[in-house]
């Protein structure tokens, strides 16, 4: 279950002087949410976005719902316009949810290797 004390040691820790920082590990969350299929905004500028979002919840209203709500609506604004129409911003609010659980369990892993890597020789 995806609580605020979790998502404030995990920030907390990243954001630590000397830490990780958080931007990569949720790169490769969005990464694992499928994000990696969108080509513009990529990952890691994706990633960059959130951070402020997440700083937001963390060091300011410590709502994890509205978080996932707000990460929904960067989600939704930033993606493909598949067919002119999209969802409600609470169709992606899964997607955002598992996005946080992937970034708190986040263990430091490079990202997967992308599925088609063409010889460029």
């Amino acid at each position: 279950m995806l609580t605020l004390s979790r998502l404030r040691d995990r920030f907390v820790e990243d954001s630590r002087p000397g830490g990780p920082g958080a931007a990569p590990a949720l790169a490769r969350a969005l990464e694992l949410i499928g994000w990696g299929s969108v080509r513009e905004p990529s990952p890691a500028e994706m990633a960059d976005h959130l951070l402020l979002l997440l700083d937001d919840c963390v060091h300011g209203h410590g709502d994890v719902a509205a978080l996932a709500h707000a990460i929904a609506q960067a989600l939704r604004d930033t993606g493909p316009l598949l067919d002119g129409g999209l969802p409600p911003v609470d169709a992606y609010v899964p997607a955002a949810d598992e996005l946080l659980q992937r970034y708190i369990a986040d263990e430091g892993r490079p990202r997967r290797p992308p599925a088609f890597l063409p010889d460029l020789s």
